[in-house]
């Protein structure tokens, strides 16, 4: 089990305007060419540096013959040669490009990597190379969705890079519930949305197969959104709402795909060392159907919210909002 660092770039985002620094897990997939698209895009619009990171995984090394050196080393140069040509590519662009070859298992060396290096964001495929039909996300991608050291953002199997005015506004979806914490989801989502320089929506997804799903009256809900909107725009954001009619991963990923989002964002509880992100919850779905980048972002949970006491008539409700 990889020793697992204290949350990182959120509490550094108290007054962060930009990205400086960008780390990219590459596993030479299809995947991590998308998230490399992300992370240059970007650099260009923040002058950031950009570090790609190789695992080379325990089946690596086995494939190579760990015990013929020369083979093992012929790997390793290759892998290397690889990654200075994708860094030169970088450079190219004008995004100053580093890159890192490490050893061990992906999880764990992905961890340290991360704490050692404290990047404001990381970028990642959803899956490596494995199959396209796997029900569920990779394991190192799990693994860092379940612990999110910093914000990640995540390339599911059918998000694409689209091309967007360097200068432009990116536009992100922004699920969101009503928890008794919005104030403090608002103020990281308006943090992240000026360092990305992007317009926010709000959406609500009803579920209308769920008994406890909002809103049991549609102008209610509608009113309370109108709040929250209101008080990202007090904070200097650009933003609107929409309720949205369906099963909340189609719904939400059909509306990123008809406002062209560059990101969805989720908010994930985290208490100590983890967060609320589990493989059947609603950030795995849409990573797996969304046209677009997941941005995910740790939110602490405060002491005086472990212990609250929900009403019976809401409770199941929120307790399936609360592990979204």
């Amino acid at each position: 089990m990889p020793t697992l660092p204290a949350t990182i770039p959120i509490a550094a985002t108290e007054g962060l305007a930009t990205f400086k620094k960008l780390v990219v897990a590459y596993d030479f997939s299809p995947y991590a060419d998308t998230a490399l698209d992300y992370a240059l895009h970007l650099a260009t619009r923040h002058k950031s540096e950009v570090i790609l990171v190789h695992v080379h995984s325990s089946a690596d090394h086995a494939v190579a013959g760990e015990e013929d050196f020369e083979a093992a080393h012929k790997l390793s140069r290759d892998l290397s040669e690889r990654l200075e040509q994708l860094a030169d590519r970088s450079r190219g662009l004008g995004v100053e490009t580093r890159w890192l070859l490490r050893a061990g298992l992906p999880a764990d060396v992905l961890t340290q990597t991360v704490a050692d290096l404290k990047p404001d964001i990381l970028c990642l495929g959803a899956y490596g190379n494995d199959r396209l039909d796997r029900k569920v996300l990779g394991s190192t991608t799990e693994f860092v969705l379940r612990t999110l050291p910093c914000p990640v953002v995540t390339i599911g199997p059918k998000a694409v890079k689209k091309s967007s005015d360097p200068n432009g506004a990116e536009r992100v979806i922004c699920p969101i519930d009503f928890p008794e914490d919005v104030d403090d989801r608002l103020r990281i989502i308006a943090r992240l949305a000026k360092a990305l320089r992007a317009e926010v929506e709000l959406v609500h997804a009803v579920d209308v197969r769920h008994e406890y799903s909002r809103p049991h009256n549609a102008a209610d809900t509608q009113f309370e959104f109108d709040l929250l909107v209101g008080r990202l725009l007090r904070d200097g954001v650009t933003a609107q709402s929409a309720l949205l009619y369906g099963t909340p991963e189609r719904v939400i990923s059909e509306r990123a795909n008809a406002v062209n989002a560059q990101y969805i964002m989720f908010g994930l509880h985290k208490d100590r060392h983890f967060s609320s992100y589990f493989r059947k919850s609603l950030v795995a779905g849409v990573i797996k159907n969304a046209p677009c980048a997941i941005l995910t972002f740790a939110q602490p949970v405060e002491a005086n919210l472990r212990n609250v006491t929900l009403p019976a008539r809401s409770s199941s409700w929120q307790h399936k909002q609360r592990n979204v």
